[in-house]
This record gives structure tokens, C-alpha cells and sequence, in this order.
């Protein structure tokens, strides 16, 4: 007996969802994607993406649709339409991968194809070291650049140290996307001498001279000059020899 009672009620809820199944089925029928697109269609791994789709009610009445997103054939996430007859929507969803690989976006009979790309670290590397100049004057600005390159394939941060005769003195902290540009150092030295200058594997040579001697002339004292003046001369004709006069 209980057994019957079950396989009716079993019966009923059957005829009861067999019309729920066809009007559900026939709302998504109606419902059309009319375009798909995917931006950016290259990404690294973790960054986002974004799937952009129009929808579309093709029915007489107004309808409900849930969308689902496929990635690799596999639901990723869903959204819900409630669309006027013939009314079109834009719907966006936003995913990420954290794995490089090729990935199909799905929406309906659109399709679109992203592709993950691994995740390369930054690296940095240091070229060209310049010194604006060879000899410098004591207590003289001296400007000190080399050019840096971050070769990698993400944002990264580099600290560029500079040593003077092996001894660091300052350092900088880059912050750079890959590309390339450069680091700057200003340096002051009062003391003569030869200095080495290092930034990461690069080195050059800079000179700070000594000052220059001042020379200092000085006027002979009234009688030193006095017998300058009355020393014998024999600029008179016929070899006259004066002391301190006219030639006669």
C-alpha cells in the first residue's frame, strides 16, 4: 500500500514539472546571443578578462533568462535576464586564470578564445655608466647615470646602489614596468684624490685636483730699488758710461 501511495505521488510531481521543463526550455529557446567579445584577448596569469555579450528576447512575451559564462566547456559564472519581447542587454563578466593555457569563453553558440600567458619576473640590468666629468675641483658637483633595463615581464623594484671606493653612499629604489630607463647620482668630494665609482657591476674613475697655488708678487723695498736705478750704464754713445743720468 505504501508503496503504491509513493509511485503516485512519485507520478504526480512528474506531470506537475513536465510543463515547468517545456516553458523553461522554450524561454531559453527564445533567447538569442547576438555577439561576444573578450578583452583583453591575451593576459597574464591571475590578471582579469573581460567577457562582453548582447542578448536578445526573441519572443512575443517578456521572459526570464539565466546566462551562464563557459569556460572550457564548464560554467563559471551566471547571470539573470529579464527582457521585453524583442529587447536586447549587454551583459559583462569579469574572470581570471591562474594557470597559462588557452581558454574557450562561452555564452550561448558564441564563442571567443583567451590566452594566458605565464607570468615572467621582473629582471634588472644595469649598462652604460657615465661621469660627466674626468677632473673635478674640490667641493665640485659631480653627476654620475647608468642606464637600467627591466628585461623581465612584470612590474618590479630594483635598488640601485652607489659606491664610492667600495663604500656605499647612496641608493636609489626603482619602481619600472619592463622597459628601460635610467638612474641618477649626484656626488660632492673636497678631498685631492682618485676615487672608483661603482653602481651594481659597472665602475669608473673620477679625479678631484688639488687647488691651485696662489703665487704672490711682492715690491722690492725703496733701496733695492734705488740701486737698480743708479746702476751703471753704457747705453751713451762713443761707450760713455753714466750712473743714474741722461747720455751727456
Amino acid at each position: 500500500m505504501k508503496k503504491w501511495i509513493i509511485s503516485l505521488l512519485g507520478l504526480s510531481l512528474a506531470a506537475l514539472l513536465l510543463p515547468l521543463q517545456a516553458c523553461q526550455s522554450a524561454s531559453a529557446n527564445n533567447f538569442g546571443v547576438l555577439s561576444l567579445e573578450v578583452t583583453p584577448n591575451s593576459v597574464i596569469e591571475n590578471d582579469k578578462f573581460t567577457a562582453t555579450a548582447v542578448i536578445n528576447n526573441a519572443s512575443k512575451n517578456e521572459a526570464t533568462y539565466i546566462v551562464p559564462v563557459m569556460v572550457n566547456g564548464i560554467a563559471d559564472d551566471r547571470t539573470t535576464v529579464i527582457l521585453a519581447p524583442g529587447q536586447s542587454q549587454e551583459i559583462h563578466f569579469t574572470l581570471r586564470r591562474g594557470e597559462a593555457g588557452k581558454y574557450e569563453i562561452s555564452i550561448g553558440d558564441k564563442s571567443y578564445l583567451v590566452l594566458v600567458e605565464k607570468l615572467i619576473p621582473a629582471f634588472f640590468k644595469l649598462s652604460d655608466l657615465k661621469i660627466n666629468m674626468e677632473v673635478a675641483n674640490p667641493g665640485e658637483e659631480v653627476v654620475i647615470t647608468a642606464d637600467i633595463a627591466n628585461t623581465g615581464g612584470s612590474e618590479g623594484t630594483y635598488t640601485a646602489e652607489l659606491k664610492i671606493n667600495g663604500v656605499t653612499e647612496q641608493a636609489e629604489k626603482v619602481v619600472m614596468k619592463p622597459g628601460a630607463s635610467f638612474v641618477l647620482f649626484k656626488v660632492t668630494k673636497t678631498q685631492p684624490g682618485t676615487y672608483t665609482v661603482g653602481i651594481d657591476d659597472l665602475s669608473g674613475k673620477y679625479t678631484v685636483q688639488k687647488p691651485a697655488e696662489t703665487i704672490q708678487l711682492t715690491t722690492p723695498a725703496p733701496e733695492v730699488q734705488k740701486r737698480f736705478t743708479q746702476r751703471p750704464s753704457s747705453c751713451c754713445p762713443g761707450g760713455t758710461t753714466t750712473t743714474g743720468g741722461a747720455c751727456p
